[in-house]
């Protein structure tokens, strides 16, 4: 079996060197776990070993994760605990090496990778590292020492806010915590870990020193190193996670108490309470389902699934300088792609150039970028009110108004000045692909990029194949997403697409529940405490009362099976347009919810209402459990992974539930499908259950 880890003495310092033959990254899996321990053990042997430096040979970075897999296969709980203890005893290892180690970290050290830089004595990070310790994302929490070795070495407050919301550590932050202890290029780095092994051999007490005062101060002092401070700080943490969960997520309550627990206790018994509390949490369905949400993230690195490869999109141009225009002008320039940003006036062109910008600015401030960061990336978008440069483009996506006959105009326009390779894709979110192709002089290179707004912050992109789009274009669409760090999915050009679909069939149902005296603001609580970032009423204001009724139209002509609600065109005839107009179902203070707004009762003409029902939120969830049946048959999607996709990284359903296929399944089909029937006969064909309900047992 080959060696993923080696090592060379240099200078009596060990160069220790992490390479998973055959591997793009270093996974801590069994294997390589077998071989930390068997290095370790030979480096303790070793004689006038006065240091070791630990790096990997990677291009992708450090180590990046634990064996999800391994993980999504325990079922028992104690096999988790006694994994966990034994990635914890091997780690300790390293740590009990009776010479100082360093670990030299450059691009992506997450989960288990992390927790092996913090059971060595020093870390040197490059500037490209990315640290995380990202289990909870997962349904997990870190499980070999991570929980007690941050707190001790960063304090109790950053590494709460490090581990509960699991997300990246960028250099500058990681040196100000003292979580790494120097930052150098990544061209210069085993060179400056060596120096700093040798400067830890010889006078540590400094380096440690400068880690103290990192975490000192008064906030330390009142909040931290006293028994009453750290009850606030813990009481607080458990405040803001049920708030922010709901309590649909265990594992980053669970994780608080093992942190609390393990703090004032010996590293030992902490590392304890850690294994034994991760085993039944690994267990959980919330973590399977988090870890098959995981695994659709990664879905489109395999490609298109189209037989052609892609090609490299190298410029771009945007067509319509809106808030959605803006957007994904940004998200090119983020990607490294120059793109032109055009539209017909120049002060339409500066407010999307101003609107990137302001993106931009709210990551750079995020991740402690200068500002500089930002112009460099600003440089990278061009306004414009004409088609120069137009010829050099490979990608042009049009987000103009939403109206079939302007695209087809501007598609028209625009063929006449680029280059024979390039791709006309729009940003429609319901309009037909294959009408727009008539329209065009090479309709092959024609498809659908259906970007979510806000464009920076939504994963999702569904890229839509008309009638003629040949298989190239598919792919160039779809890698071009992923490499601007969205998650695409391909989709048929069916009325809706996917996502639409989806949502305007839920949505219109629960404008049937409120006008048969379903309290709408109980319903849409339910469907919150259900996971939903948001209940239908307070979705159709953000949409907007215009869009909805609209889009809700457009989809009951194309399924007869649809019956329209006349709920938002009521609201609309009364001047209630939604949270742009500020006012909706609800009232809103510069942009934000300020409670229901009790002229919708006015408008429903009820003499009474009642609170939602566990049925009627069957009736919402079911019909679109029904609805992507039909989707599946109708293939408009190829796989029920596509639609767990859709509904998770396109309309926010609970990843704790898996999406909604995995969440049927759970339900069980054949549960829903006699629900259906009864729902069928009172309400209509749109709940007739579909045949693959009727003909399967499970969607996966």
């Amino acid at each position: 079996m080959s060696e993923r880890v080696t090592y060379r003495i240099e200078d009596r310092i060990a160069v220790v060197s992490l390479d998973t033959p055959g591997a793009r990254v270093n996974v801590l899996d069994s294997d390589f776990l077998a071989d930390l321990e068997r290095i370790a053990i030979e480096l303790k042997a070793e004689k006038n070993l006065i240091a070791a430096v630990v790096a990997s040979t990677k291009e992708a970075g450090f180590i990046a994760g634990a064996d999800i897999d391994a993980i999504e296969s325990v079922r028992d709980p104690a096999e988790a605990t006694r994994l966990s203890r034994e990635g914890q005893r091997i780690l300790g290892l390293w740590n009990d090496l009776p010479f100082p180690v360093v670990a030299a970290i450059h691009g992506h050290c997450m989960g288990g990778g992390t927790e092996f830089a913090l059971a060595c004595d020093f870390r040197i990070a490059a500037d490209d590292a990315v640290i995380a310790l990202p289990e909870v994302k997962l349904g997990l929490f870190p499980g070999f020492g991570g929980t007690q070795r941050l707190p001790r070495l960063v304090g109790i407050e950053k590494a709460l806010d490090i581990i509960l919301k699991g997300r990246n550590v960028h250099p500058r932050e990681a040196l100000a915590c003292g979580l790494v202890d120097r930052l150098d290029a990544e061209d210069a780095l085993t060179e400056k870990a060596l120096a700093l092994a040798r400067e830890a051999y010889g006078s540590p007490d400094h380096i440690l020193a400068e880690r103290r005062r990192k975490r000192g101060g008064l906030k330390a002092l009142l909040l931290e190193r006293n028994s009453l401070g750290r009850m606030i700080l813990f009481k607080t943490a458990r405040e803001n996670l049920e708030k922010k969960t709901g309590g649909h997520y265990p594992a980053p309550l669970k994780a608080l108490e093992v942190i609390r627990d393990g703090f004032t206790d010996t590293l030992e018994a902490g590392l304890k309470r850690e294994a034994e509390e991760l085993g039944p949490i690994v267990v959980t369905a919330e973590c399977k389902n988090l870890i098959h949400v995981y695994h659709l993230s990664q879905r489109p690195k395999k490609g298109a699934g189209v037989a052609a490869d892609p090609e490299r999109v190298a410029r771009a141009a945007v067509l319509g300088a809106g808030v959605m225009g803006g957007g994904i002008a940004q998200l090119l320039a983020a990607g490294e792609i120059p793109v032109r940003l055009k539209d017909i006036e120049s002060e339409a062109v500066q407010s999307g150039l101003d609107h990137a910008r302001r993106v931009f600015r709210r990551r750079a401030e995020k991740k402690g970028a200068a500002a500089a960061q930002v112009e460099k990336k600003m440089r990278l978008i061009t306004g414009t009110t004409d088609y120069d440069g137009f010829q050099e483009v490979d990608l042009v996506i049009e987000a103009v108004v939403e109206k079939m006959e302007v695209k087809k105009s501007v598609l028209a326009e625009v063929e006449e000045h680029l280059p024979e390779h390039a791709i006309f894709a729009t940003n429609t979110s319901a309009l037909s692909i294959t009408e727009l192709q008539s329209a065009a002089q090479r309709p092959q290179r024609v498809g659908g990029m259906h970007y979510f707004n806000p464009v920076d912050r939504m994963p999702l992109v569904e890229v839509i194949r008309g009638e003629q789009t040949d298989d190239r274009t598919i792919a160039t669409l779809f890698d071009t997403a992923r490499r601007l760090g969205k998650t695409p999915i391909v989709v048929a050009d069916r009325p809706g697409f996917l996502v639409n679909r989806l949502l305007v069939s839920y949505l219109l149902e629960a404008g049937h529940l409120a006008r048969e005296g379903i309290d709408w603001n109980s319903l849409d609580r339910r469907m919150m405490e259900f996971g939903l970032p948001m209940g239908p009423f307070r979705l159709i204001d953000e949409v907007g009362m215009d869009i909805g009724a609209e889009v809700g139209a457009t989809l009951c002509q194309a399924f007869d099976y649809l019956v329209p609600s006349d709920l938002m065109e009521r609201a609309m005839g009364n001047g209630l347009l939604g949270r742009k107009g500020g006012k909706g179902f609800y009232n809103y203070d510069k942009g934000k919810a300020a409670g229901p707004n009790p002229d919708i009762n006015e408008l429903l003409d009820l003499e009474k209402q009642r609170d939602a029902t566990s049925e009627d939120l069957q009736r919402l969830l079911y019909l679109m459990v029904n609805e992507a049946a039909r989707c599946l048959e109708e293939k408009v999607v190829a796989t029920p992974e596509d639609i767990d996709t859709g509904m998770v990284f396109g309309t926010g359903f609970p990843p704790f539930h898996g999406g909604l296929c995995r969440w049927a399944d759970r339900e069980g089909l054949e549960r829903i499908t006699k629900r259906l029937d009864d729902l069928a006969r009172q309400h209509g064909a749109r709940f007739v259950p579909a045949d693959l309900l009727k003909n399967k047992t499970r969607f996966y």
